[in-house]
Formats: structure tokens, sequence, C-alpha cells
């Protein structure tokens, strides 16, 4: 090789030398600056004690909040399972916050989206203030549910992990304290171990399911179903009832994905509690324990000894779920969401009309339809096919 040639080859390895040092060096970066993001955070308040209201829509705990000066009061939804918290991208850029660094952010769904990761100087619950909250912007699919019953963001495990929790599902109230809250209620059930993965608050537990113990099970009150486990463990399990349906209408905050859910009758031990219920098997492969189960009873959350303690509070009674939803894909048509091998269509085929109106007829906005369809869905229904059939469903 000629001096020439030489120096050109050692320019052009120079210059891939110092792409993958700056790319190595960005990559290093953006990982420590989320890491103090997401381990940040802090209460100066000692020695407090604070209850606040709550509303429960569609299932989910929703409270207010104030973020750094504003004075507004905003609504997010209190959620363990949520690996940070978020505030809406909108309200983020209005009240000018800044970005800090970047990073993949996943749903239960397995739906995932890359994230701006913000950091609130204060969020306010009530007369307490958590400081220096790392937060992801949030930027909602079009089709989430989640901004209608609140379009402001999360609490997620970041901040949930400062302090000690009560949840009163009865009186809708949130409570939270620096010192742990012990039940007086003679069926408080024994303490639940929690392990957190490492960089997350995210609580994790194990229970038994028909004889069997689970592990790996997000304690997730930001998920308003009852116990969702995956399918791969399915088989495992016996059981006289059974059903399966195909389901892409569960919509998290980044939207949908395709699911096969298997519902079984089983027994479920949990914090010394023993009942039986509807357990989902789920394709997508989540392990989540929700509010349909939860809010049967009172919720403690003692951070510091990393357990959580049940007091029951009504019998477990789970709804059963619904073999046949359909979305809107138009102003005029639907299309389905959710089927079953006993209905005779597929997911994603057009409807016509159902009981002979359109979407249009019965739902304004999105959100009008997210929290309506429950409604509608209670009805005899009279389903037109894209081909002029008509299909008769009794109401569930």
């Amino acid at each position: 090789m000629n001096t020439s040639k030489k120096h050109s080859y050692f320019r052009v390895l120079f210059f891939y030398l110092m792409i993958a040092v700056v790319a190595i060096t960005s990559f290093s970066c953006n990982y420590f600056r989320n890491v103090k993001l997401l381990t940040g955070g802090l209460v100066e308040r000692k020695n407090f004690e604070q209850t606040i209201p709550f509303e429960y829509i569609k299932g989910l705990i929703v409270v207010e909040g104030l973020v750094n000066e504003d004075n507004v009061a905003r609504q997010f939804i209190f959620d363990t399972g949520a690996f940070n918290s978020k505030i809406e991208y909108g309200l983020a850029d209005s009240l000018e916050l800044k970005t800090f660094a970047t990073k993949e952010n996943s749903t239960a769904a397995g739906v995932s989206q890359q994230i701006e990761v913000t950091k609130l100087n204060s969020l306010s619950l009530g007369d307490v203030i958590f400081k220096n909250i790392g937060a992801g912007k949030l930027k909602y699919d079009a089709q989430s549910a989640s901004p209608c019953v609140a379009d402001d963001g999360l609490i997620g495990a970041n901040l949930i992990k400062l302090a000690h929790w009560k949840i009163d599902y009865q009186n809708r109230e949130l409570s939270f304290s620096d010192s742990p809250f012990s039940s007086e209620s003679m069926d408080a059930g024994e303490p639940i171990k929690f392990k957190r993965p490492l960089l997350s608050a995210v609580p994790e537990i194990e229970l038994g399911v028909g004889g069997r113990t689970v592990q790996g099970v997000l304690f997730d009150v930001g998920y308003n179903g009852g116990l969702i486990l995956p399918a791969k463990f399915a088989d495992s399990f016996e059981s006289e009832i059974q059903s399966k349906v195909y389901d892409r209408s569960t919509t998290g905050i980044y939207g949908s994905n395709t699911d096969t859910l298997i519902t079984k009758q089983l027994e479920i031990s949990l914090g010394g509690h023993t009942f039986t219920t509807s357990v989902e098997f789920s394709s997508i492969g989540k392990a989540l324990l929700g509010n349909e189960i939860l809010e049967h009873f009172e919720v403690l959350i003692n951070n510091k000894k990393k357990e959580i303690t049940l007091a029951q509070i009504s019998e477990v009674e789970v709804p059963e779920s619904y073999s046949f939803i359909p979305g809107i894909l138009n102003d005029s048509l639907w299309v389905v969401n959710r089927t079953s091998d006993e209905l005779p269509f597929s997911l994603g085929d057009t409807l016509t009309s159902i009981n002979g109106k359109t979407p249009a007829d019965y739902f304004a906005t999105h959100c009008d339809y997210v929290m309506g369809i429950g409604a509608l869905l209670e009805q005899d229904l009279s389903i037109e096919l894209a081909d002029g059939e008509l299909l008769e469903i009794d109401s569930f």
C-alpha cells in the first residue's frame, strides 16, 4: 500500500472511530441522566400524613396535583405500574419544562415509544410537595383511552416510592405519609413482600393461582382489569369454565396491540385471602394484578419494608369479560375490536350498523365512545354486517 492510500485509509478509520466514540459518549450521558432522573426525588417535609380524595373513573384512580408554580389543578392517574411519572406533552410545553434525556418507554400492552424526559421541580398533592420528580413527556396515541380519564398524565412508581400509601377504594380516599400505615380491620391479611427491578420502583409480587405459586406479577393500580398472566402458563391450570377471545380493544397510553385472551375460573391466594375469580392469560405476556380485584380491599403500601397489606372490604367479584367489542372506524362504520370463535367475524371486520345506528349516532367524540361503550354493550345488539346480514347478540 503506498503512502497516499495509507493516509486515506487511516483518515477514514479515524472518522468512523470518532463517530463511534461520540455515539457511545452520547448514549452513556443519556443513560446516566435517565438514572439520575429516575432515582432522584424527595419529600422535604417530615412527620406528615395527608389524605386527599380521588375520583374512580373507568376503574382507575385519578387525583389532582399542582405542577411547579402552576396554579391550575391537573389530573393524574395514580399508577404503581408506571416505570416513571408522565406529563402530557402539550402541558409540559406550556409549563416550559426542559428535556434532559430520552428513553424507550413500553407499556404492558407491548407498545413502545421513544419519549423525552423532563423534571418536575415540584408536584404538590394536598399540602405535601414532592420535589425533583423525573417525568416522561407523554404523547397519547389518538386511540388511547387514558386522556379521557385524566388528560394531564400519570403519577408513577418513581414518586410513589417516596412515601407510604393507603388506598381506600370504598371512601375514594388516598392517604400518604412518611410513616407506614397499619390497618385496623379484622380482615387485614398477611403482608405481601414485593420486589423491585433494577432502577425501577414498580412492585412485583408473587401469589397463588390454582394451587401454584406465580412470581413476577406487577402490583398495578394503573390497570383497571383483574388478574392477567402470560399465555404460556395457561395449560398449567385446569378449569371447568373457560373462554377465549381475540382482542384489540385495550388501549394504553401508546395505543392498542392484538392479543389472544384465555379466561379461566381459578382459586387465588393473595396475602392470606383466598377467593375464586376469572384469570386471563394473555398472548402478549402481561402479568398484572389490577383494580377489579384490588378495589375489594383496603390497600396499604409500606415502601420501607417493601410490603403490601390487603384488608378485605367486600367479596371479590370480577365481572365477566365481553366477548364482542366494536370500535369506531369512522363516523359511518364500526370495526370489530374483540371477537370469539363463536361469532361469525374476525378482528378488523367492518360493521354497517349496531341497533340500526352508526358510530356518529351514538358518540360525538372518541372520549364519548370510551365512556359510553360499556352502556351500549349492556343492551341486546342487532348487528348489520358489511354484506347486509343481521346478527343478534344478547346483552352481557
